[in-house]
């Protein structure tokens, strides 16, 4: 009947500490993507490209880096 229960406030502190972790990695993630896709827009507009390379390229290089970053920081744990 006493099982021995973690305390409650170690275990809400671990909780918080994830969440703030996970919705900041989100944010960086985010905002990488948003960098460098813009910046793949202003160099296509700046070319007159009829065809949007850059934009293509920079934002498929962000995708990749971001979620590099994210794999190497969640098995670093």
């Amino acid at each position: 009947m006493n099982d021995p229960k973690p305390e409650n406030g170690k275990e809400n502190k671990r909780s918080t500490n994830t969440y703030m972790k996970y919705s900041s990695l989100a944010f960086q993630m985010l905002g990488t993507i948003v960098v460098f896709t813009y910046g793949g827009y202003k160099l296509d507009e700046w070319q007159h490209n009829k065809v949007p390379v850059w934009t293509l390229v920079l934002s498929l290089v962000s995708i990749a880096g971001s979620l590099y970053l994210f794999i190497k920081s969640v098995t670093k744990e």
